[in-house]
């Protein structure tokens, strides 16, 4: 069944009860990033085999609540879907990302942190920064912990920072499911439920448009990209590609 997790927010640019539509985008869409990364991160170490729309519908995250309490600003999520899994893998899931979370708070990311973690943990306080000055996460089976996102270390969090090297061209199909306007990047979650980072566009689908902007169009469709990879620990990216819709 779905879980639940409470982010109380304070102290940020708006009124209690309000965010602005960028500040609420980015921080809906750091939070989806981590809690897919970490269902995906689970899967893969404990239960090979699951498909990505298992790893997708127990990572799913829904907005069910955003109010002012005093001070604060509350939005409440719910994570996973009711009785899809029956296994109770988005628990599992909740219980991870506050694990991370609670690294957050400590400056200590937990020992199973992989790059791909590390930096979904990155954007998220990037994210509660631009919105809030003091954060609290909880739910009703957490504790809650409350934190300051602009002062914590990122540092200390593992990213894949080291120069690529980029050789053969690789071809990947799925979903267009993230679009970086400012760092031109976007990241396609492929069909086996991985994340692909596609760092610059040469061509698009449409020739007399800037190819970026044609492909952030394509947002939420099922698209096929090709370009020089790069393979590591933080996963797959490519560069100078192609994107085109299936």
């Amino acid at each position: 069944m779905a879980d639940d997790v409470v982010v109380r927010l304070v102290g940020g640019p708006d009124h209690p009860g309000e965010l602005d539509a960028a500040g609420l985008r980015g921080l809906l869409g750091a939070v989806q990033l981590l809690t897919t990364r970490v269902a995906r991160h689970l899967v893969d170490q404990a239960r090979p085999g699951r498909s990505a729309g298992v790893v997708e519908r127990a990572a799913r995250l829904r907005l069910v609540g955003l109010a002012g309490e005093g001070t604060a600003t509350v939005l409440r999520f719910a994570v996973g879907e009711e009785g899809v899994l029956g296994d109770g893998l988005e628990h599992e899931v909740t219980d991870a990302v506050l694990e991370l979370v609670r690294g957050l708070w400590n400056e200590v990311p937990p020992t199973w942190t992989t790059p791909l973690l590390g930096e979904a943990c990155v954007e998220l306080l990037d994210a509660l920064a631009r919105v809030a000055r003091t954060a609290t996460f909880g739910g009703a089976r957490f504790r809650a912990v409350s934190f300051t996102p602009g002062n914590l270390s990122r540092d200390v969090w593992p990213r894949e920072d080291a120069p690529r090297r980029y050789g053969a061209a690789a071809t990947v199909r799925g979903r267009l499911d993230r679009v970086d306007l400012r760092r031109r990047v976007l990241r396609v979650l492929d069909e086996s439920g991985a994340d692909v980072v596609v760092e610059s566009v040469l061509a698009g689908f449409d020739a007399d448009a800037d190819p970026f902007v044609a492909a952030a169009r394509l947002i939420g469709a099922e698209v096929v990209v090709s370009g020089p990879a790069s393979r590591g620990p933080g996963g797959l990216r490519l560069r100078g590609a192609t994107v085109r819709p299936v």
